[in-house]
């Protein structure tokens, strides 16, 4: 992967009016809940338990638009919709082990871009 930047909080910092308390609050709830949501999907994956694979792609949607994640938001779309319809493509592991990477470039990114914000 590449160091391009997969995480943009310029839609997070405007729905919060510039309050870098509300963007911190909420990239530090991403934080917290990203690493467990990641490991289910990944199981339910492995699991064939579609549904439950779905309601964790439903839940994080909102929070990768939040993030300015375009690529895993795409992604997850593309995941949840097989998920929820029970098509399963023969690409859909390649595309949540993409999403995983993606989110875990994601966590460290928006670990420093609060480090900064707090500073």
């Amino acid at each position: 992967m590449d160091n391009k930047s997969v995480t943009d909080l310029s839609y997070l910092r405007e729905i919060a009016m510039g309050d870098d308390s509300i963007v911190i609050e909420a990239t530090e709830a991403f934080l917290e809940n990203t690493p467990a949501t990641i490991e289910n999907i990944q199981k339910y994956y492995k699991d064939g338990e579609w549904q439950k694979l779905y309601k964790q792609a439903h839940k994080i949607k909102p929070n990768l638009k939040y993030m300015g994640m375009e690529r895993a938001h795409e992604l997850i779309l593309d995941i949840e919709e097989q998920a929820n319809t029970g098509k399963i493509s023969d690409d859909l592991g390649d595309k949540i082990s993409e999403f995983c990477s993606l989110n875990k470039q994601a966590l460290k990114e928006l670990s420093d871009k609060i480090e900064a914000l707090k500073a």
